[in-house]
Order: structure tokens, then sequence, then C-alpha cells
């Protein structure tokens, strides 16, 4: 519920333990009168990673939240549509009386919001894992023009991944199919530099955390414009998301 430090709405924000970059990204993005609470979960059996939220998630309430937001990119994780319906409802059963988002959902709508139908993917680890993304958006009706992965062998050092490689690989996306760019992996980092990536390529990069930053504000009624991001994180919900 709304409180001193967060009259406009609090979050209750669920990241990997691994994770040291996703706090720090939700924090830069925060708009005045918004509380971040952090809830932490664990990476330590990658492809169990939809049992950890779950197990974890009733510590949520703890913050008396307006939303839980779970931001991991389960899509990298042998996913489909039909196990994100189980999941979404799964998680609805663990806490039936507090909203929840996925950076699932986030980064689909924000794909729509956008109008992009020939995507470009980016994620971090595997081939396998890269092959599920292309998949699963491939799926919801999206031409995946090409999937990319950076080849990390364990979640924890996904942040280390040097910000050169990560311009590189943009680099290799770029195609003049592609109308729009798609990070998914949230432990990679690029809020920061996500409108440079833009102005350089010339269309939209939607990129997990601050896809997953602005859906759940929009949902939560604030409509600031923020000041990173890309151009996603300037724009009003549609109103059929809302």
């Amino acid at each position: 519920m709304p409180n001193r430090f967060g009259p406009r709405g609090v979050l209750a924000l669920m990241i990997p333990q691994q994770n040291a970059n996703m706090q720090p990204e939700y924090e830069a993005m925060r708009p005045n009168g918004v509380s971040n609470q952090i809830y932490r979960f664990s990476l330590a059996v990658p492809d169990r990673v939809p049992e950890a939220v779950i197990a974890s998630l009733p510590n949520a309430k703890g913050c008396f939240p307006d939303m839980i937001v779970c931001g991991n990119s389960l899509e990298m994780r042998h996913w489909s549509q039909q196990r994100q319906a189980i999941y979404l409802d799964e998680l609805k059963n663990a806490v039936p009386d507090v909203p929840i988002i996925t950076a699932t959902e986030a980064t689909e709508t924000a794909l729509r919001t956008l109008g992009a139908k020939k995507v470009a993917v980016l994620s971090p680890m595997s081939e396998t894992y890269s092959k599920s993304v292309a998949g699963f958006y491939g799926g919801l009706g999206f031409d995946v023009v090409s999937h990319h992965y950076l080849k990390v062998p364990v979640p924890e050092e996904i942040i280390n991944v040097p910000v050169e490689m990560i311009h590189g690989m943009f680099d290799e996306m770029d195609s003049p199919e592609v109308d729009c760019f798609l990070h998914v992996g949230g432990a990679l980092g690029i809020v920061d530099f996500i409108d440079g990536l833009e102005e350089k390529l010339g269309r939209p990069v939607v990129s997990v955390n601050a896809a997953t930053y602005w859906y759940a504000l929009r949902k939560l009624g604030v409509n600031d414009p923020l000041d990173r991001g890309g151009q996603i994180t300037r724009l009003d919900l549609p109103e059929k998301f809302a």
C-alpha cells in the first residue's frame, strides 16, 4: 500500500540473489514517490527458476506492496506460451491478494506497443537458451529474424560481460530486415546505454529491465516518462494492455 516513502505506490521487486545490477537499474529508473523494495530468490539451479521464484514469493508481501514484479526472463529456459500461462496461475495461487507482473509479459507488451514485427534477439547465455527465446517470441507471432547469444557459462558471470562486447553484438544483430531489437536476461545490465543504441541503430531497443519497470509503473498508474531505458519508457501503456 502507498506509504510515506512511496506515496504513489510500493513495488516489491523479485530479483536473483546472484544478480548485482537489477537493483541499481530499477532504482535509477524510479520516479519520485515510488518505493522499490527488493526481494531475492536463488538461481543456483538455473532450470528450476520458476520454482525458486514461487517459493520466495510470499516473502514479498512483507512490505505491503501494491504490486509484485517478477523480473527474470523465463523464456530463456525451454519456455512456451502454455508454460507461461501455467506460471501466471501459479504466481496468483501463491499470492492471490497482490497483483503480480512478469518480465515476459512486459517485454511482449513493449514489443506490441512499439508495433514491432521483425525482431532480432540477444540473450546472454547458451545457444539452447537463445533458441528457446526465439521459439517463444516466434510463437507469439513475431518474426524472429535472428537470435544471438554471448555464451556466458553461468548466470553470476553475466554482469561482467564487457560493454564493448555488448555493443559489438548489437552491431552484429543489425540488419535492414529488423524493425526492433530485443534483449532478454536482466543481469546483462544495459539500461544506461539503450538510448545511445537506439540513436546508433535508428530503431527501438526493448531491454528486459527497462521494459519490466516501465510496464510495472504503467500498471500501477504512474505515467511519468523515464530519463533512460529507451523510447518505450517514454510511452504510455495502450488502453488494450491496461
